[in-house]
């Protein structure tokens, strides 16, 4: 079988709009060293002792290693009993398997922490003696908060993959082990090595869970310094962390590049039995129970104590809701426009050209929210010192362009991740055969490209819409006239305000179901009729 080509000339727009996207990392850096030349902007006190450097560096990959390989395997599973068996409840526990993205890791790592202490309700039940910190309850949390990313991506893939091999390879007798082996685990290569860099960027750049687990990472640390200088030290040392990524995501891709579609036959599906689907259940428990009913049943508790109390008045919803849904449908826009053109060279230019798109996407990605937030507005605060005219970056704060781009910094590896794999399925064959006859650009994209990539472009939406949606430091410091669901999430959980936090982190769920139910629809409408 034939590999499919995927050099060829790239349009000058899509290489000055992947220089724009991936060149973003640039504002935030530049803002910080703005302020340290600055003499107005001294910076004290001194600069803590950094010579635990390197165990806080081993242990972030640590961190992140058992969350990747965690969240690999079981998101993979996941992906696969969703799209390919049957059971009894799979619609229903495929769409709660999902909803994790969108709680806080910071709020699961709240909830747990209480909850299993020794004195909490799960705790005094399970007989625990110590608290719920460290290291392992981090690696839980995270790995709870990640897999639905592997899912969604594993499963978007799975999708655009032939039906025609692994039925030609079941009818020789082969058992869904040795499918899953020989005919699917090659092509799902380049979406796991995406995946793994996926989880291990946002394992190292989160910084609420380990904080409120007292987990001792580099951000961590980062959460605990004062010193801008500190800051900057650290945020360096996290993007070292990320290139032992690059280089196992690199391992993982290998020199395989999936074929295209050669067949829209639907994947039939298979019914799920005995000890499988044990199995799959009780990893449904563990990704439903701790990232979605425990939040749920602890949220509603805290708002059953609110409305028993006449005395106390509950915080308006209405303006952090509306706030967030515009903040996340905007931004989670934008995001996805920015990570097209770089998927697109990435996939059609493959080879060092490819790989070196790839590397300045996740390196872009790499930078701590709370560093593009701080960066970017010291860069504000210093208008003085830009070129132009100040009228001119007050208005581009106003209108929310610095929020926006900051968001494309942080979250643009999420949609590559999902729209790259995309672009490689693509049958080129027919983007020719179109040309040859005719066709526009504008006709090519229309009636090919956009109909095939619909999966991938769906699961990028979602991952950066939820992910935006409970993204905290970024929104905190560029969206100072507004306040926004995670926002009020944390805020009211610093002041023990727990029947606030119950309302907003509920109202956030809800949003994440609706969003999970339309992209649904869509995507359904977007892959071919099951006969």
């Amino acid at each position: 079988m034939s590999q499919p080509v995927r050099t060829g000339s790239v349009h000058p727009v899509t290489w000055l709009l992947t220089l724009l996207a991936v060149g973003l990392v640039v504002l935030p850096i530049w803002g910080l060293w703005l302020t340290y030349h600055s003499p107005s902007s001294p910076w004290s006190p001194p600069p803590q002792d950094l010579s635990v450097l390197g165990p806080l560096m081993g242990r972030s990959l640590a961190l992140a290693f058992w969350v990747s390989l965690l969240a690999l395997v079981a998101g993979t599973w996941l992906a696969w009993v969703d799209s390919r068996t049957d059971f009894v409840g799979r619609k229903w526990a495929s769409l709660l398997a999902i909803l994790p993205l969108a709680t806080p890791s910071y709020l699961i790592a709240r909830i747990l922490r209480e909850e299993m202490a020794p004195e909490g309700r799960l705790g005094s039940v399970l007989g625990t003696s110590e608290a719920f910190t460290g290291f392992w309850p981090a690696v839980l949390v995270l790995s709870i908060t990640c897999t639905p990313y592997v899912h969604v991506l594993v499963r978007a893939a799975l999708e655009r993959a032939s039906a025609s091999e692994e039925e030609a390879a079941r009818s020789l007798g082969a058992s869904t082990g040795r499918i899953l082996k020989s005919v699917v685990a090659p092509r799902l290569r380049p979406t796991w090595a995406f995946s793994l860099v996926l989880v291990g960027l946002y394992v190292v750049s989160d910084f609420g869970a380990v904080a409120t687990l007292d987990c001792e990472v580099l951000t961590w640390e980062l959460y605990r310094a004062t010193n801008k200088q500190d800051m900057v030290m650290l945020g360096t040392a996290l993007m070292g962390v990320v290139i032992p990524l690059l280089l196992v995501t690199r391992w993982l891709h290998g020199s395989h590049s999936p074929d295209r579609q050669r067949s829209a036959a639907f994947h039939q599906r298979r019914p799920l039995r005995g000890i499988p689907l044990l199995g799959t259940w009780l990893l449904l428990g563990l990704v439903i129970g701790i990232g979605v009913l425990l939040p749920v049943v602890v949220l509603v508790d805290w708002i059953s104590m609110g409305l028993a109390n006449p005395d106390i008045q509950f915080a308006s919803i209405l303006a952090p809701t509306t706030a967030t849904l515009r903040a996340t449908a905007i931004g989670a826009l934008v995001v996805v426009l920015l990570a097209a053109a770089p998927s697109w060279i990435s996939a059609r230019r493959g080879g060092k050209t490819g790989a070196v798109v790839e590397a300045s996407v996740y390196l872009t990605s790499s930078l701590p929210g709370i560093l593009i937030g701080v960066g970017l507005l010291h860069l504000l605060q210093l208008k003085a010192q830009l070129p132009g005219d100040i009228a001119i970056w007050e208005g581009l704060q106003s209108a929310g362009v610095f929020l926006m781009l900051a968001y494309g910094m942080r979250f643009l590896s999420q949609a590559y991740a999902a729209l790259k794999p995309a672009v490689l399925t693509l049958e080129q064959s027919q983007e020719e055969a179109a040309t040859l006859l005719g066709a526009s650009p504008w006709r090519r994209l229309h009636t090919l490209v956009l109909p095939a990539m619909a999966p991938g472009t769906a699961a990028a939406y979602m991952l950066v819409f939820l992910s935006i949606a409970k993204e905290l430091p970024i929104t905190m410091l560029l969206l100072s006239d507004q306040r926004t669901l995670s926002f009020r999430i944390f805020d009211s959980s610093e002041e023990a305000v727990l029947y606030n936090v119950g309302l907003a982190g509920l109202v956030l769920l809800v949003l994440a179901i609706a969003l999970q139910v339309l992209l649904i629809r869509w995507r359904n409408q977007s892959v071919p009729a099951r006969h």
